[in-house]
């Protein structure tokens, strides 16, 4: 099965997490998780994500998809809220 590969980026924490930093940014390669070096992810908020990610790698019509619906997602932490966007990463150029 073919998946669609993924940037996510945090683009906002509202209130006083200390486990995410703006501008992290992971990806989703072939239904993998591939964190550069010296960034972290929260597990926590990693968790938020993970049914709209499983959503958004499968192939789907065009126009179809669950990044059609939102631009950006939420952990659920309603003291540190971070504020991620997932975005569909273009196959003629990503790196295998």
């Amino acid at each position: 099965m073919k998946f669609k590969d993924l940037k996510i980026t945090i683009v906002k924490v509202e209130g006083q997490c200390s486990r995410s930093k703006v501008g992290t940014t992971f990806f989703i390669k072939n239904a993998k998780l591939e964190i550069p070096s010296g960034q972290n992810v929260c597990i926590f908020a990693l968790g938020s994500i993970l049914q709209p990610i499983s959503a958004a790698i499968i192939q789907s019509k065009e126009g179809e998809g669950i990044l059609n619906l939102l631009e950006e997602w939420q952990c659920p932490d309603p003291l540190a809220k971070v504020i991620f966007r997932i975005e569909e990463l273009d196959p003629e150029n990503v790196e295998s």
